[in-house]
């Protein structure tokens, strides 16, 4: 063995009674508020039967006949309510935690010695009455691996896993302090992983997308996990081992391995989707309506965003598991050995494939984004153009008419003017002339120079 296991410790620790001061995390937060809000107060339903003088039926006890048993009910019921008594089960999650619901299966533990993992919300539960920590952690003479995942564990929690397992403080104020800088550390007895994956339990919930930081501490014949937020990759690599189990070659490395694979896998199906967003966007560009601007132009800034947020996600992968991987292929003492370079070069290989889908992703929109602008800006030009013409034909019959009702005015006047004496319809039938030979006029004359 390249460490040792501080039984004791872990013993006392579950005997001795802690205070559990919750290590910061924004979803878990939200996580909790919105937990709190599910759970419902004892509610009281009043017994609207009508009641008979005579005949109630009694209840006999030890100390003679007693009340109905409704009304017993109801008592008890308004005596809980008086004491503001909350009949909803709830954790010890002492102080800085409040009210937040605990999770039944914050702690698992598998070994390969067992057919079946064991769950339990603290870490006295891993261990049956009559067993110890020792039982637990026992491995055959052929060896094999344990794994223990914690969830959401607390401050004094931490501390006692770290100091039980001899982790150096490093690596515990990095797993306390959610480090959010994926890279891997070797020790003495262990080696260190930082990798982050994203909150995807509800594609519908604000915080989808959201970065969670998954922290591994790997030692020769067993593992440590610390999360602190729901995520899915320690049930599915549990799951991939119940499935694999009689065909690998179960170590501490591969379960490492398969965590780190099914956290990159994670992003495949939100990339997939949004490939299929990004094509359906550059189809609609030049089909949208006017009316439709801007939900086309939200679509675009919506799909960009999540772009980003995976390329920021998947941003230091690559570089992480290559140098993971030269580090296994040089023969540290407590590195991966076999196989498992080769599979985290798989896994790099993807990382560097989805990398290349997202920015031909970025591109492709970047390119959506500018054709549709410029799409609005034609359109506004032309529409622009036609106003003008608009504008140009009314300026032209404007034109046209102030001459005319100058003359009009100039003969309307109450003034003597040529033709008022005149009997006949000479003078007015010349006057109609000219104006008609005037409009004629200017109408060619501006139908030539191709005023409208």
């Amino acid at each position: 063995k390249t460490y040792t296991i501080d039984f004791e410790e872990l013993e006392e620790f579950v005997v001795e009674t802690h205070k559990k001061t919750p290590v910061a995390h924004p979803l878990l937060r939200r996580y909790s508020i919105s937990s709190q809000s599910k759970a419902k107060k004892l509610k009281i339903f009043n017994d609207l039967r009508p009641k008979s003088s005579s005949g109630s039926l009694t209840k006999a006890g030890p100390e003679g006949p007693g009340r109905l048993g409704s009304d017993v009910a109801m008592d008890k019921a308004s005596e809980l309510e008086e004491e503001n008594v909350d009949p909803s089960p709830r954790s010890n999650t002492g102080e800085g935690q409040g009210n937040e619901l605990e999770p039944a299966s914050r702690w698992s533990f598998f070994s390969s010695e067992f057919d079946e993992s064991i769950h339990a919300a603290d870490l006295g539960g891993l261990v049956m009455p009559g067993e110890s920590f020792r039982d637990l952690f026992e491995l055959g003479p052929e060896g094999g691996v344990w794994w223990l995942d914690m969830l959401n564990p607390s401050e004094e929690e931490v501390f006692a896993i770290c100091k039980a397992f001899g982790v150096h403080p490093l690596t515990r104020e990095d797993i306390t302090t959610q480090e959010t800088r994926e890279k891997v550390e070797l020790f003495r007895s262990y080696y260190f992983v930082c990798f982050r994956s994203f909150y995807q339990e509800d594609k519908q919930s604000e915080d989808f997308m959201e970065p969670i930081n998954v922290y591994i501490v790997v030692f020769r014949e067993g593992l440590l996990t610390f999360t602190f937020c729901h995520n899915p990759h320690a049930s599915n690599v549990r799951k991939r081992i119940g499935r694999l189990r009689d065909y690998v070659n179960l170590s501490a490395d591969w379960v490492c391995y398969a965590l780190i694979d099914d956290i990159v896998d994670a992003f495949g199906p939100v990339i997939h989707d949004i490939e299929i967003e990004t094509d359906a966007i550059e189809d609609n560009v030049f089909t949208t309506r006017a009316e439709d601007s801007r939900l086309i132009l939200r679509q675009i800034g919506d799909c960009r965003k999540k772009v980003m947020s995976l390329i920021r996600l998947l941003g230091g992968k690559a570089d992480v598991i290559k140098g993971f991987a030269k580090r296994c292929n040089e023969q540290y003492t407590v590195t991966p050995r076999g196989d498992v370079g080769l599979y985290l070069s798989d896994v790099q290989d993807h990382v560097v494939t989805m990398m290349s889908n997202l920015s031909h992703f970025e591109k492709m929109l970047s390119r959506s984004h500018s054709n549709y602008l410029a799409q609005i800006s034609v359109d506004n030009i032309a529409q622009g153009n036609r106003a003008n013409s608009t504008l140009g034909k009314v300026t032209l019959i404007a034109t046209i008419l102030v001459p005319l009702n100058l003359i009009c005015g100039l003969f309307g006047m109450n003034v003597p003017v040529p033709g008022r004496e005149s009997e006949g319809l000479g003078w007015f039938f010349g006057i109609v002339g000219v104006i008609v030979t005037f409009s004629l006029s200017c109408i060619i004359v501006a139908k030539r120079l191709r005023y409208f």
